[in-house]
């Protein structure tokens, strides 16, 4: 049960990744090089750190035998340290699986293995450098916000965002700058019972207000971190506190260490999970950055009194986030933060006077 659980798992979460690149991949990029860079890059999230210590995806061939002529699968060429090779060769149906079960459909056939070196990880990047412009606009726009450490958050995440925008990759999944007007559509049926909110959903406010606002996030998206922090706080004290609307936030993860930072955030429990999510949002430049995005995770939610040590295994955990994600899917999601108001796909609004603008235009 439990390992088709995380089966389930990676091909929900793979084909958000699929949709969310999908923007930023090369036109005519349908061949071998799309996925085999993506085999290269989320290698530790398909088959966990062991085996991906020990090998590397090395190139995608065309199969000759009977077995690669329907559906068009093919080889996965695998370069492995040699002391490995034989117990990497008695995981390869399993591993066969886990990859095509990732990418949500049969990709590979069969893996071959080839001897060679393996290169250690590459270390984690440094974020690009924000122009001097963008960090002097940033620093004038929070000098008004009087809390030290959510002036300081913000002014993390304002430089990131600033930084990333000269980003392909960034710019791909962060969510859309501008504000656009809700496109009104009917939706179908199982559209309509996902806008509902949910028995497990993570709700803020009163179950009788007339509005409600859905929010799909993911804990690594720059633009996410800075709703949180500059959009939510007024977005409560204006509209959920005054029962005037409820708030949900729902699980849409854009990488591995997303996913992740989800399984930590649900391991707070239902009474914490809005506490632990900010501090997972105002924190997210130091553990993004960090050597080891996924302990730094651990220790800082350890210090707010969440036993988040096994929390990474819990299946459970990637049950709820796997269904967060599947009915973003159902909704068409396609990047974060993205907002549905009352029915509606709003993207990323804005402001709370953004916010309070499509209330009065589509309100009840």
């Amino acid at each position: 049960m439990k390992g088709s659980m995380r089966e389930n798992g990676f091909r929900a979460i793979g084909g958000v990744t699929r949709q969310l690149t999908s923007g930023i991949t090369p036109k005519g990029g349908k061949g071998r090089g799309v996925p085999l860079a993506r085999l290269k890059v989320e290698w530790s999230a398909i088959v966990g750190a062991e085996v991906a210590r020990v090998s590397r995806p090395d190139a995608l061939v065309a199969g000759r035998g009977a077995r690669t002529t329907q559906g068009g699968a093919m080889i996965l060429r695998l370069r492995v340290a040699g002391a490995a090779s034989l117990e990497i060769q008695h995981m390869a149906d399993r591993l066969v699986e886990r990859v095509n079960g990732y990418f949500g459909h049969r990709l590979i056939d069969e893996i071959r293995l080839m001897q060679g070196g393996i290169a250690p990880p590459a270390p984690t990047r440094a974020l690009p450098a924000a122009d001097p412009a963008s960090v002097r606009r940033i620093a004038e726009r929070v000098e008004t916000v009087k809390d030290p450490e959510l002036k300081a958050a913000l002014a993390r995440l304002g430089t990131r965002i600033a930084a990333s925008r000269r980003s392909i990759l960034l710019g791909g999944l962060g969510a859309v700058l501008f504000a656009r007007a809700p496109r009104a559509q009917e939706p179908t049926e199982e559209q309509a019972k996902v806008l509902a909110v949910q028995p497990d959903d993570h709700v803020l406010g009163k179950a009788n207000a007339p509005n409600l606002i859905i929010d799909y996030f993911s804990l690594t998206c720059p633009h996410c971190a800075n709703f949180s922090a500059a959009v939510l706080p007024d977005l409560r004290k204006v509209f959920v506190d005054t029962g005037k609307a409820r708030f949900v936030y729902r699980h849409f993860p854009s990488d591995s260490i997303a996913t992740h930072a989800s399984q930590l955030a649900e391991c707070a429990g239902p009474g914490d999970f809005f506490d632990a999510i900010e501090v997972l949002f105002r924190s997210q430049v130091d553990w993004l950055t960090a050597a080891d995005p996924e302990t730094e995770m651990v220790k800082i939610l350890e210090k707010k009194g969440v036993a988040a040590g096994k929390c990474l295994t819990d299946d459970q955990l990637l049950n709820k986030i796997v269904a967060d994600v599947q009915s973003g899917q159902v909704l068409g999601v396609r990047q974060t933060p993205t907002l549905f108001i009352n029915g509606q796909n709003c993207g990323n609004p804005g402001g709370t006077d953004a916010i309070g603008k499509i209330l009065r235009d589509i309100g009840r």
